[in-house]
């Protein structure tokens, strides 16, 4: 608990009222979650305005009201505050006694790899005894307890009260585009901050890749002051970010950079000079060059912590991978199938070509597109698995609210090439796949990685993982049935 008065410095007001000692027993920003003594922060939100539900919230019990917009609201004091979101990022820091003061706060963005990246790092510390806590948009991890993930990033209010209760040393967090545009982590104060990559994606949101990278840029700002950058230089962005961080002076470790302090390069340790200074292996159970790319951040990251580097070196080679990403199943005819997360068409590149080095007989290629995202990066998707596919099996993946009849319809227009054939059902797309591959072929099954199916399908599974296992079983049933005869 809290008095007003006190909670109130944490953020700016456009007017005061009289607060005469008010206790504040909680925070709330949806209004069926107000109990007697909160204090209810009204959010304008893309499809609902928390201020139309204020009534609700006083009812329900709460005590005092922030909101953006200039209303009188009678029975509770009333603050209005230019942005509520950030208002609500401050409050929750305030009221929680800001309980990542103490913690290494690592924060993790880029189009992919965060999550795999988090892992690693997590893995990595924690073989040398530091306790991790992580956020992430598979999970989270507070305090050797997993539950699942509702946002790749928490809004403020839940975060601060969850960290609150964390015995963790470090905090290892996925920042996403939306959750930097919807000030989920502002207040923060980061120990480091983590750059993978930026390509082409969520553009529906951000309209187009100047603001998606400013919003990556963003995150950037919050490194304390002596914090740390680590910045996997791939392209312009990443160089135009590197730029950005020296400008307000915190350091900054480049990966693969020219003139970085040091760099991970083809597995190498080098100096200043780019000559090669120790060799180190950056190799997991999980393949592919990507894979590599996060290793080197992770690797990164763990030397700027203080860990001695052959340590790291050994935590990455005992690293075992992570659910649904670049992840190994085998075929009855001796065919192998991965399914990964990915789902641009850089991520498909590095996922197929990897397949590819494997001496994959036949590639086929099963992957979708999310109904309400962004419609321009289709046609390279498909453009890429045609390069590395023999064919490329287009089905569903998340509809959100887009009709089974419209995603068809936009499937039948992006499939017109020979190698493409369109199977909706998800499920039926994987065992046509499945029934095609025979010894030495690959199946990639790309999109969905661990996640659940938002849609039913004629097979009673409720994930790719659990489609492979209902046709691996249904093989050996098979099998058993035609040798019993």
């Amino acid at each position: 608990m809290m008095m007003l008065n006190e909670l109130l410095t944490a953020i700016n007001v456009k007017a005061t009222q009289m607060t005469q000692n008010i206790l504040v027993s909680g925070l709330a920003f949806n209004s069926k979650k107000v109990e007697k003594g909160f204090l209810f922060v009204a959010i304008s939100g893309n499809h609902m305005d928390g201020h139309s539900f204020i009534e609700d919230a006083i009812q329900n019990g709460a005590v005092a009201i922030i909101g953006e917009k200039c209303l009188e609201v009678r029975n509770v004091p009333y603050f209005q505050v230019n942005d509520s979101r950030t208002a609500l990022a401050y409050l929750a820091k305030k009221y929680f006694q800001n309980p990542t003061k103490d913690k290494i706060l690592i924060g993790i963005t880029g189009t992919n790899g965060k999550t795999t990246t988090s892992y690693m790092i997590k893995h990595i510390l924690e073989s040398q005894g530091f306790s991790c806590a992580l956020f992430g948009s598979i999970s989270v991890i507070l305090n050797n307890e997993e539950q699942a993930s509702s946002h790749t990033t928490l809004d403020p209010l839940t975060f601060h009260e969850l960290v609150a209760t964390s015995n963790d040393q470090v905090i290892i967090m996925e920042v996403s585009s939306h959750g930097l545009i919807q000030q989920r982590v502002e207040g923060l104060e980061f120990d480091f901050c983590i750059f993978t990559n930026i390509e082409q994606e969520h553009l529906d949101y951000h309209k187009n890749m100047e603001s998606y990278y400013l919003a990556k840029q963003s995150l950037f700002a919050l490194l304390k002051n002596s914090g740390t950058a680590i910045i996997y230089s791939g392209n312009d962005w990443s160089e135009r970010l590197n730029t950005y961080v020296e400008s307000i002076g915190r350091k900054v470790i480049k990966i693969n950079g020219l003139f970085p302090t040091y760099s991970v390069l083809d597995s190498s340790l080098i100096d200043e000079t780019t000559q090669v200074k120790e060799t180190f292996s950056l190799a997991t159970t999980m393949q592919g060059k990507h894979n590599i790319e996060n290793a080197s951040v992770a690797f990164a990251t763990s030397v700027q912590l203080g860990i001695d580097a052959r340590a790291v070196e050994e935590a990455l080679n005992d690293f075992k991978g992570l659910p649904g990403r670049f992840q190994l199943f085998s075929h009855p005819t001796g065919a192998t199938i991965v399914i990964d997360y990915a789902h641009t068409a850089n991520a498909f590149q590095h996922i197929l070509e990897t397949v590819k080095s494997q001496n994959a007989k036949n590639i086929y290629h099963v992957f979708g597109f999310r109904g309400n995202r962004d419609v321009n990066k289709r046609a390279k998707m498909i453009e890429i698995s045609l390069r590395h596919s023999n064919q490329c099996i287009l089905t569903f993946d998340d509809l959100n609210n887009v009709s089974p009849e419209q995603m068809i319809n936009e499937l039948q227009l992006l499939g017109t090439h020979e190698k493409c054939i369109i199977i909706p059902d998800r499920t039926e797309a994987i065992k046509h796949a499945w029934k095609m591959a025979q010894a030495n072929d690959w199946i990639v099954i790309t999109g969905k990685g661990c996640e659940s199916y938002k849609q039913s399908y004629t097979l009673s599974t409720t994930s790719d993982m659990q489609t492979l296992d209902y046709l691996l079983k249904q093989s050996s049933q098979f099998k058993q049935e035609a040798e019993s005869c």
